[in-house]
């Protein structure tokens, strides 16, 4: 039974998109880590998580990355996977699996990166990967800000841009009343920065940090996966550039048809189906197929 357990997981790891290959590595560090400190008796996981600079940062310099892969308990652990579970299908609605880690990966950095240098008197670790998963969240808002999303008990859509609001709110009132996850909300105001201001690169076409991410993997690979904004080795730069800016309009028009349905969608919520025209009537149907 437990095999069979064990294989069906294996399976839908395998066979999940980048989103669910995240959760299942922050959910077996987490069991792992816990299993491994009741049986040698120490905290590992503080080796693994971000001291302040001025807290001897400089001797765990690679806790900027493992940081936030780490959870303070099970509930932490929970609200973040469901959080990084929702909003990765937002993301995957516009774009790809490399994308999302670009994201991902360097929204948690820059969340790192604001801990480290924002002046805060704390002497707390930092643990989590709500700066990465902010950073998908706010990658979201900055290319479709009025992008309907629903809550449960809650009966009407409203813009994301709204819930991006709601979480800056948060966070900014932690710090002003200086509580005690100061040092958390700082990180998160770094990963929505660098999740909506990376955006408006990458809407441009300009993805280093992903094609940075696809060298690196490259170094471990034998056969090189293509980078997000797909490149030639060849000596035709007009060829390469071109390819890039298909990848953008097909991002774009893949947003542009959502924002198309979403509005049907608000018109038959608000007045049936009945009200749609035949153009609109049509467009459902064939998208649907």
């Amino acid at each position: 039974m437990l095999n069979g357990i064990l294989n069906d997981l294996k399976l839908k790891y395998n066979t999940g998109n980048i989103a669910t290959k995240i959760i299942y590595i922050n959910v077996v560090i987490f069991f792992s880590l816990f299993i491994i400190d009741k049986l040698i008796g120490t905290s590992l996981n503080n080796d693994l998580r971000l001291p302040r600079l001025e807290e001897n940062y400089i001797q765990k310099p690679w806790t900027v990355f493992t940081y936030m892969w780490m959870h303070w308990d099970l509930w932490h652990l929970l609200m973040n996977m469901i959080l990084m579970y929702f909003v990765s299908q937002l993301f995957l609605r516009f774009f790809r699996d490399n994308n999302l880690l670009t994201f991902y990966i360097f929204g948690g950095l820059a969340g790192a990166v604001c801990f480290l240098l924002f002046p805060i008197k704390s002497t707390n670790l930092l643990a989590g990967s709500s700066a990465a998963v902010y950073a998908l969240l706010f990658a979201v808002i900055s290319y479709n800000p009025k992008l309907p999303v629903r809550l449960v008990l809650i009966p009407t859509s409203f813009p994301i841009l709204y819930f991006g609001y709601f979480f800056i709110g948060l966070d900014i009132l932690q710090i002003i009343l200086k509580g005690d996850n100061i040092g958390g909300s700082i990180s998160h105001l770094g990963g929505m920065a660098f999740g909506y201001l990376y955006m408006k690169q990458f809407e441009k076409g300009n993805d280093f940090l992903g094609n940075f991410i696809e060298k690196i993997k490259g170094l471990f690979t034998k056969n090189q996966h293509n980078t997000t904004f797909k490149t030639y080795k060849n000596k035709d730069n007009k060829f390469s550039q071109k390819a890039t800016k298909n990848d953008y309009e097909f991002n774009h028009q893949k947003v542009e048809k959502q924002k198309k349905i979403d509005s049907i969608l608000d018109k038959i919520s608000r007045s049936g189906y009945e009200s749609l025209s035949k153009e609109e009537k049509d467009f459902l149907f064939n998208e649907g197929r």
